[in-house]
């Protein structure tokens, strides 16, 4: 066995410094590499004027292995390892314009996260990035990007976070995207993505997150979705899907929002949906569903938000909807149910929107759905929908045609601006009086004027008669234009909720309008 002595030490100590030396050039050679390839980049890149990365040093003219003065572990964005090599990529709304494939994915091997989003890139996602085996986040949501997502983003199976949302990719979804075991989160709204969900997509069940709304998928979902275990949000409105709603949904135990609506989905509203116990939102409205409204959704203690406007249902409204003790909206219109508003009904504390017009319902409401306080505001606001195109926009003009009357529970800014308009119901500004109370014009600072209906005090067991509710000095609208009030009104609704991630893109909002 060798020995350490006087003689050999200095041999040791060379060898150790040759090493040091060695990895020391390495090391800087891998950083000027990667430093090279994010200038080269960025050079390529349009109004690198609006740029927002004041860190980082021009690339001389016409250089090709020029060595940058700085470090680029020094500059906005870039985050290094230990060895000083780039693992994250933050340049989310930095003002780039340009394309990904001038970017050498190549040069940066220990790269495990990438945020380029709200920016202005486009052309498509190159194969380069494919090559990343260690990204576990990949951002590109919000820019322009077109073309096919790449089958071989299979091959990123650390990935845990994958947002292409908000861009104008085409073509189907690859099934190799069901490979991405570890996925936590999947963005693909607001594209142009055709074709059928991935049966494959089963296999994600560390998914939270699935948004995949707003573009033109067909066909059935797929019964696997059901195996996702730890799904909290299943978002696939807007798109063309057909068939059943797959019962396999109920054992999504952890799902807390279900949007589907805006497709072409039919039959049955499944029994098993009763189940989701955790679910807050669910949102099956602007399908071809027919059938009965299952008894079972009255188990859903948790449900704030349930729509299922715009269907083919019949019947009555279930008496166990009265369970709902936290629903805050819920929207039946123009179905064909028929019968009574169940008494049980009026057990809705925390209801705040209630629309049931264009059904078959008779029969009264039941006093306690308009509330226990002295007054109820029912204002009635004047529209005229006239569609002028500008552009590719439209937009929405308010005059004295149509009508729509909303109940108001909340909204302190626009109830103050009543009382003030109105100088708290003096009789100088009532303009009649209806079965119910009377009806006074305010003018508000927004230059919108109203009608407001202050109804007389009701006792607990009164009941107000369903008809003679409106003004009958007014003209009545037409189906047509009732369903573009109440459709706009619901898509408002849907613009200021509580949640932001509840919230429709704006996007999709000004495609609607």
């Amino acid at each position: 066995m060798a020995r350490l002595t006087l003689e050999n030490l200095p041999s040791l100590v060379s060898l150790v410094l040759f090493f040091l030396l060695h990895f020391s050039h390495h090391v800087a050679s891998d950083s000027t590499d990667e430093a090279n390839a994010l200038l080269k980049w960025a050079a390529s890149l349009q109004n690198q004027e609006q740029f927002n990365l004041s860190s980082w040093p021009l690339l001389p003219t016409n250089a090709t292995n020029s060595k940058p003065k700085t470090s680029p572990c020094t500059w906005l964005g870039i985050y290094c390892n230990r060895g000083e090599r780039l693992f994250r990529l933050n340049l989310t709304n930095a003002g780039l314009n340009g394309m990904l494939h001038d970017l050498s994915f190549s040069s940066f091997p220990d790269l495990e996260f990438i945020d380029f989003s709200y920016n202005g890139l486009f052309g498509t996602i190159p194969l380069e990035i494919t090559q990343l085996s260690k990204l576990r986040y990949l951002e590109l949501s919000n820019n322009q990007l077109s073309g096919i997502i790449p089958s071989r983003i299979g091959l990123l199976t650390n990935l845990e976070i994958l947002h292409l949302a908000e861009n104008q990719l085409n073509g189907s979804i690859p099934e190799e995207i069901g490979d991405l075991t570890n996925l936590v989160e999947l963005f693909m709204d607001t594209n142009r993505l055709e074709g059928s969900i991935p049966f494959t997509f089963g296999n994600l069940t560390k998914l939270t997150a699935l948004f995949m709304y707003q573009n033109q998928l067909s066909g059935s979902i797929p019964s696997e979705i059901g195996n996702l275990k730890s799904l909290n949000w299943l978002s696939l409105f807007g798109n063309n899907l057909s068939g059943p709603i797959p019962k396999s949904l109920s054992g999504l135990s952890s799902l807390t929002v279900l949007h589907l609506y805006r497709n072409q989905l039919s039959g049955s509203i499944p029994e098993e949906l009763g189940n989701l116990m955790s679910i807050s939102d669910l949102e099956l409205g602007v399908n071809q569903l027919n059938g009965s409204i299952p008894s079972s959704l009255g188990n859903l203690s948790k449900l704030q938000w349930l729509n299922l406007r715009a269907n083919q249902l019949s019947g009555s409204i279930p008496a166990s909807m009265g369970n709902l003790s936290e629903l805050q909206w819920l929207n039946l219109r123009a179905n064909q149910l028929s019968g009574s508003i169940p008494a049980s009904m009026g057990n809705l504390s925390e209801l705040q929107h209630l629309i049931l017009s264009s059904n078959q319902l008779s029969g009264s409401i039941p006093a306690s759905l308009i509330t226990g306080a002295l007054l109820c505001m029912l204002v009635v606001l004047f529209f005229r929908f006239q569609a002028r195109k500008r552009g590719s926009k439209r937009e929405v003009e308010m005059n004295s045609e149509g009508l729509l009357a909303t109940s108001i529970f909340d909204g302190k800014t626009l109830y103050k601006e009543i009382i003030q308009a109105t100088k708290n119901f003096h009789d100088m500004h009532c303009i009649g009086e209806g079965g119910f109370g009377k009806v006074y014009k305010a003018e508000l600072p927004s230059g919108n004027t109203l009608a407001v209906k202050k109804f007389h005090s009701l006792n607990q067991d009164t009941e107000v008669e369903m008809n003679n509710m409106l003004d009958q000095r007014l003209s009545p609208p037409t189906h047509e234009v009732e369903d573009k009030l109440a459709f706009t009104v619901t898509l408002a609704f849907s613009c200021i909720r509580m949640n932001p991630q509840s919230r429709p893109a704006m996007q999709f909002v000004s495609q609607l309008l």
